[in-house]
């Protein structure tokens, strides 16, 4: 009798397990799967990016498609407002009222502007995973990211709301320096 009880408890303790682990802290493949799973999203962000000798502040709407292709529209400041590029894996084209300008891959480490939310966003679906964990505040999820575009080594840093996987906010390093931060204003996922 006492040894059904003892089985019987311990499979009670460890379904309560499992379901703590399920319930807690998110599993580490569930973000990246979620948005592997997309086929696409749309994203409102204000990014600052620095080069070294100037910042510059602008904020962009990015609609990202499951095939790595995607649109970026600048929102802000109003003197570049509806400058739209279309981006690809390797190529960027720039789109202002009517013209159109080929710029290419960029050589070396440089990326531009225009080229690192996208870069951030393959990082969530595709990239590789190097630490998660709990964000100071509940209910946020860090997660960081490492890869190399051209020989240059990147990291990428971004905060998940835990419960809706939309991005919080996330970072761009590049040989350990800080080049690019995004925060995140809107979300939205592109329906099946």
């Amino acid at each position: 009798m006492r040894i059904r009880l003892l089985c019987l408890l311990l499979c009670l303790l460890l379904a309560c397990a499992g379901c703590a682990a399920r319930n807690g802290a998110p599993r580490t493949d569930r973000i990246q799967e979620y948005y592997a799973g997309l086929p696409g999203f749309t994203v409102d962000a204000r990014l600052r990016t620095d080069f070294g000798d100037r910042i510059i502040d602008f904020s962009v709407r990015y609609t990202c498609r499951a095939e790595g292709e995607g649109e970026l529209e600048v929102l802000a400041p109003e003197m570049i407002r509806g400058i739209r590029a279309k981006v690809s894996p390797g190529d960027v084209t720039l789109l202002y009222d009517g013209l159109v300008l080929e710029l290419g891959a960029l050589p070396g480490t440089g990326l531009s502007p225009m080229e690192s939310l996208p870069l951030m966003a393959r990082e969530w679906s595709r990239g590789y995973l190097v630490t998660q964990s709990q964000g100071k505040q509940e209910g946020l999820v860090t997660r960081d990211y490492r890869g190399a575009r051209d020989g240059a080594a990147y990291e990428v840093t971004t905060v998940f709301d835990a419960g809706t996987m939309a991005p919080v906010n996330a970072e761009l390093y590049i040989g350990g320096v800080c080049v690019v931060t995004a925060a995140f204003e809107g979300f939205e996922a592109i329906p099946q």
